[in-house]
């Protein structure tokens, strides 16, 4: 089992050039566009595991976030509010091993905030797998070294370089000196080192846990890790007590160099150590040092009479990593009440600690389900993006439902119910139906276009004409000509869409850009005494908007006999009017009204997979639509 460590070595020069030629915007807009300020937890097992620490580095230094590197147990021990609220990625060079797809099971069981896997074989088990499961994001394309032998060599030094070019876009093999090597502090035989002591500082942290790995897999020796100060406490007593057969392996870059050799310089000169050394300064130090350390880590075979690439597997140790546990992890996290998830989206984790509130939301949601189900519907209004429609930006321009969100709709159609869209957009909703919905079903559709300003049946488009006529409000107006005096185009992208009653804000480029710009218009409406404006969140765009002449409520006109569902339940959102009705579903966000606004999907759905879950449970007959809920 294995291939020779060596061979693999010779072809790290290509691995990089073919890591630099791939296209990274997928894992671009997962790390660092989308939901960027929510912690990341990034999985994976052997070798993947220092890409993991790689991973975290990144996202942490980029965005300001905490982040997490986990084994797929250590994510099943984190608990589910971890697994829901954190995005997940996945890293898994083959994709097969069993450890990766468990953790998998468990994200697309409990995960709200996003997922994405990233693996280095096509047509592996985790595509497949992921082939039920849409919404986690996937990249995975051949890497042309193949299958690593026993340690993960040119798959590791793969990931590293696509999770850096997803960094900072730059090339890795432009900068990187594959003939780099190590350097001792005196000459000393490795073959009578039976263990390192492994000090790193911040790019060294994701190459120390490498050199661990390799290390203990290949029996090559023992590692223990410590960063340059955490060894003042207690650590460097090692080296008074087993000093004969130990040595120091120094990762440095010039951030933490004076810190290293001021830290070495106070131990007895006798300490072997072994510098893996680097001279960039940038994110890329980390893969320099790690081509350093397989270097390090094929002498050491060498001296030990062991191939690191084929050391030799006992029977016990396939058994081992073949291992069959999932049925075993019920116990860590054993199944939880729908109830309990849909009280949790509405209190979130403190709730617990107050006995008696989270009691008056578990009632009040029992109330709303049982109501649900006991009352009668005619028509069901919808919000779209984020909804029907799934928000990001691919989506967002498609003239089309997807081919699930029309399959589920017909049916309702088909036996008589009525459809209402509530939407921000204008008229590509109403095409969007129009080229998916049979032209038939047209009279029992209308859309609330511009956020209900006007209410038309599909197939009448045209009308809307008339309302780009009519001028800008005069608070709109004041509003958009002050927003570009506190933040001019040129040193925040967004654009600038009037539409008489409505100024929608639209292309912001992220979620912290979002967050300027919504604190502005408030601040803006606060500081001028705008008192006709709102300013109304959605998935992909904010709308500033007269609220006495526009909003979602204006296309109910059967309140008692019509079932809504939005996204953006919670305060500042587009669907927060539309949701405050008695009957009220959230695929999303909520409010903290317990009456109505509840996301009663189960864990792990959002958005259109809880669309498609609540249309699930309805049924029609002769235009009467029945709700069989149950939390």
């Amino acid at each position: 089992m294995g291939k020779p460590f060596k061979g693999e070595l010779k072809k790290l020069s290509e691995t990089i050039r073919w890591a630099d030629q791939q296209d990274v915007m997928h894992l671009v807009r997962f790390l660092f566009a989308e939901n960027k300020q929510i912690p990341l937890v990034c999985i994976g097992s052997g070798g993947s595991l220092s890409a993991c620490h790689h991973a975290v580095q990144l996202y942490m230094h980029r965005n300001g976030v905490l982040a997490q590197a986990m084994t797929p147990l250590q994510l099943m021990f984190s608990g589910r509010e971890v697994l829901r609220s954190s995005k997940l990625l996945f890293l898994s060079a083959s994709g097969k091993n069993k450890d990766i797809l468990n953790a998998i099971k468990y994200g697309v069981k409990y995960n709200e905030t996003g997922m994405m896997s990233l693996t280095l074989r096509k047509n592996n088990p985790t595509e497949e797998l992921l082939e039920q499961y849409p919404k986690v994001q996937r990249w995975c394309e051949d890497i042309p070294s193949e299958k690593d032998g026993f340690l993960a060599t040119n798959s590791l030094l793969a990931t590293f370089t696509l999770l850096n070019r997803s960094f900072d876009g730059e090339l890795v093999g432009d900068k990187i000196a594959f003939d780099g090597t190590y350097s001792k502090n005196y000459e000393f035989n490795l073959a009578n080192i039976q263990n390192f002591i492994v000090l790193y500082g911040a790019a060294g942290d994701p190459v120390a846990w490498d050199i661990e790995s390799k290390l203990t897999e290949a029996a090559l020796g023992s590692a223990l890790l410590s960063d340059y100060r955490n060894f003042g406490h207690g650590r460097h007593h090692w080296f008074d007590k087993r000093c004969e057969n130990s040595c120091i392996i120094a990762l440095v870059t010039p951030v933490e160099r004076e810190l290293a050799y001021k830290t070495i310089g106070c131990l007895p000169k006798s300490v072997p150590v072994i510098f893996i050394e680097t001279e960039l300064q940038t994110t890329v130090a980390s893969i320099d040092m790690l081509l350093k350390a397989f270097r390090f880590v094929n002498d050491l075979g060498e001296a030990r009479g062991i191939d690191p690439g084929k050391p030799g597997v006992p029977g016990y140790g396939r058994v081992l990593y073949n291992l069959d546990y999932f049925k075993l992890t019920n116990r860590i996290l054993p199944v939880q009440k729908t109830l309990d998830v849909a009280v949790l989206r509405k209190l979130g984790v403190a709730g617990r600690d107050n006995t008696p509130l989270w009691e008056h939301y578990s009632v009040a949601c029992q109330h709303f389900v049982r109501q649900l189900n006991r009352d009668r519907f005619t028509t069901i209004a919808f919000d779209y993006d984020g909804t029907l429609s799934a928000p990001d930006h691919k989506s967002r321009f498609t003239n089309r439902l997807c081919d699930e969100i029309r399959d589920a709709l017909i049916p309702l159609l088909e036996n008589g119910a009525l459809i209402v869209v509530a939407t921000g957009r204008g008229k590509s909703v109403g095409e969007s139906f129009m080229n998916t919905i049979d032209h038939k079903y047209w009279p029992q559709i209308k859309v609330g276009y511009y956020n209900g300003a006007c209410l038309l049946p599909l197939g009448e488009e045209a009308k809307l004409k008339g309302m780009k006529d009519k001028p800008l409000d005069d608070e709109l107006k004041a509003l958009g000509e002050e927003l570009q005096k506190r933040l001019p185009k040129d040193v925040i992208q967004y654009e600038l869409s009037p539409r008489s009653q409505q100024l929608s804000i639209e292309d912001v480029q992220s979620a912290s850009d979002a967050e300027v710009l919504y604190a502005t218009c408030c601040e803006i409406i606060w500081d001028k005494q705008l008192q006709g404006i709102r300013v109304w969140r959605s998935s992909h765009s904010m709308d500033i908007v007269v609220y006495r002449e526009v909003g979602k409520l204006r296309v109910i006109e059967d309140p008692a006999h019509t079932l809504c569902i939005g996204d953006y339940g919670n305060v500042d959102g587009n669907d927060y009017e539309l949701l405050t009705t008695k009957y009220s579903l959230s695929v999303d966000r909520v409010s903290m009204n317990a009456e109505c606004c509840w996301n009663i999907a189960p864990s792990g759905m959002k958005g259109l997979d809880a669309t498609l879950y609540y249309l699930s449970r309805l049924t029609v007959t002769d235009g009467v639509i029945k709700c069989k809920f149950s939390v």
